[in-house]
């Protein structure tokens, strides 16, 4: 067993306990130091013993998640990767959704927001190819209208499945399930869902959507992977837009960050995501009083 198959097997393993901030940084951290393509990381994660462990018969999804993730790295073996919404995010995200997933088990049973928040093994899969192609060949600028980059991701989705030889009603099931939880990645539409999930009007779909998001944005509360993924983001934005990226790779602009966000689902608050937030804004502001 290779070194990225040992680290991924023993991260996913839904027989352990949740994992600390420092065991999920160093997980995170030396899978992108450990090379290979993609398609490396995603067969290890789909042959990790959590994602085995919600396999059922028939399951379309495994395949599909290992032929996007060729489909990925022969785009970008051609083109140039943006320096943050690259495979290393993908990869992250990945392992981030499947962390959250596998402690769906510490949700209590007499919560009564289980049943809102459960998913089904196929809804697992579906979040996780949903994770994979959620910035499907990001251009590494700013959304000029809304959903503009989403949409575009959502619709390069879509061809690929056209493409599969899966029954076309099954196509349209998918994008129909995946379009409004990628959709929701747009950052300006986060204060919305928080709202809407916070409300009466929430449905089971906007769950599975925060769930996605909050994959999306786990590696970026981490103290020191946080300040590494605030670099990257302003190398990618210098270009179209310099003082958003000099705010983003700024303290005040990493404290103005973590504080917007909240972590809500039960599943991350197994991980303890709010603490780690928390800890990340008071580390920031003693840096600061030092200083």
């Amino acid at each position: 067993m290779n070194k990225v198959a040992y680290t991924i097997e023993h991260f996913l393993n839904p027989l352990g306990h949740p994992h600390s901030p420092r065991e999920i940084e160093e997980i995170l951290e030396s899978t992108e130091h450990m090379g290979g393509s993609f398609y490396s990381i995603i067969e290890e994660i789909v042959a990790s013993p959590f994602w085995q462990s919600v396999d059922y018969p028939g399951n379309p999804y495994e395949s599909l998640c290992l032929n996007l993730a060729k489909e990925i790295d022969s785009i970008y073996n051609i083109n140039v990767e943006p320096a943050y919404h690259s495979r290393l995010h993908f990869k992250d995200v990945c392992l981030m959704l499947s962390d959250l997933l596998m402690h769906e088990k510490f949700l209590e049973a007499n919560d009564i927001t289980k049943n809102a928040w459960t998913t089904s093994h196929e809804e697992k899969w579906l979040l996780l190819l949903a994770a994979m192609g959620h910035d499907f060949c990001h251009p590494g600028r700013i959304n000029q209208t809304p959903f503009e980059i989403e949409i575009k991701s959502m619709a390069l989705l879509k061809d690929f499945l056209s493409q599969s030889m899966l029954n076309p009603h099954l196509i349209d099931s998918i994008v129909r399930r995946l379009s409004p939880w990628i959709l929701a990645t747009d950052p300006a539409a986060y204060g919305a869902l928080l709202e809407k999930i916070a409300g009466t009007d929430s449905s089971h779909e906007d769950y599975l959507a925060m769930l996605l998001i909050e994959a999306d944005l786990f590696a970026s509360i981490l103290p020191m992977k946080g300040r590494l993924l605030g670099a990257r983001l302003a190398e990618e934005w210098k270009s179209v837009n310099p003082t958003k990226a000099a705010a983003v790779n700024s303290s005040q602009g990493r404290t103005a960050f973590l504080e917007s966000l909240r972590f809500i689902s039960p599943h991350a608050q197994a991980l303890g995501a709010e603490k780690i937030r928390l800890n990340s804004i008071r580390a920031l502001a003693d840096l600061k009083f030092r200083d």
